[in-house]
């Protein structure tokens, strides 16, 4: 989703996008296989920019052990790969930038999370953790690395705006659009959001600029689960008001994947960002909401 619109926003602007692309893919890109530790690598040589998105989806699948080390794998192989091999480089890119999410931070309760917070407990968080680890290669060879800790991308095509639309499959039987939906759980749990325009503006000006390390992709305003469910009715011009008990959601989900990303939050806020001058267009979580429900 977010890479997809990345690579409009590069090329619009003028920048040669190339797809790092799996065996089986007919996509024409840089050949890479993450599980076989395999990418070529003489074509990388001379690229501004690499950014690395990858990663199987956190929520679509109750976490079972078996889950959880495909999820651990599809991230960390990708990014030790891509790391080990920016570092050879004869010709290096200037910057290696690498998704991460703001469950590094755990449940945060209400404490105020800044990229100077340290690392929070659980799965999440420990594989965030590993994740961001996965690039030392790069950063010792003198690259500059960022880690995009994202929150809550706003979009309709998917995340987590888009499973709250559509829990079911088809968007017209969203509980959100027949005036079913709630707050779920107690909903005083922070979520942390960005609208994908503000997402992808974001990375354009991290690529243009010198900054590294942990960034807070996140709007300036994060809002309680309740706050952004009424924000969503408003927007959709329904009633949302109706409680989504904690213990449905442990039964759909799992109680892991539960409390990881709906019942815990991160009261994230975007310090890097907002230091090295980055403006956001959706500071509001009701435009950012338009913004989604309007693409």
């Amino acid at each position: 989703m977010v890479g997809s619109a990345l690579a409009v926003a590069l090329t619009g602007r003028g920048d040669d996008v190339i797809r790092l692309v799996r065996p089986e893919s007919t996509t024409n890109g840089i050949a890479w296989d993450p599980p076989a530790g395999t990418v070529d690598a003489p074509a990388l040589e001379g690229v501004d920019a690499v950014v690395n998105l990858a990663g199987r989806s956190i929520g679509e699948r109750r976490w079972t052990a078996v889950e959880k080390q495909r999820l651990w794998d599809s991230r960390i192989d990708s990014t030790r790969l891509l790391a080990r091999t920016v570092a050879a480089l004869a010709a290096r890119p200037a910057v290696f930038v690498n998704a991460s999410a703001v469950g590094y931070y755990g449940d945060g309760g209400e404490s105020v999370l800044t990229e100077a917070s340290p690392p929070g407990s659980g799965f999440l968080a420990d594989l965030c953790v590993a994740w961001e680890a996965s690039t030392k290669p790069a950063a010792a060879a003198g690259v500059r690395v960022v880690h995009l800790r994202s929150g809550i991308v706003l979009s309709t095509d998917g995340g987590a705006l888009g499973r709250l639309l559509a829990p079911f499959g088809p968007k017209w039987i969203s509980p959100f659009r027949w005036g079913l939906g709630g707050p779920v759980g107690r909903g005083r749990q922070w979520w942390p959001w960005i609208s994908l325009g503000d997402e992808v503006r974001a990375i354009l000006h991290i690529l243009d600029t010198g900054i590294s390390g942990p960034v807070n992709v996140v709007a300036p305003t994060p809002v309680t689960n309740r706050d952004f469910a009424r924000a969503l009715g408003r927007v959709l011009r329904r009633p949302a008001v109706l409680p989504i008990p904690g213990f449905v959601l442990k039964l759909l989900l799992g109680s892991e994947l539960a409390d990881a990303l709906v019942l815990e939050g991160q009261r994230a806020a975007p310090a890097a960002l907002v230091e090295s001058g980055f403006e956001f267009e959706h500071s509001e979580v009701a435009t950012g909401l338009h913004s989604a429900l309007a693409g």
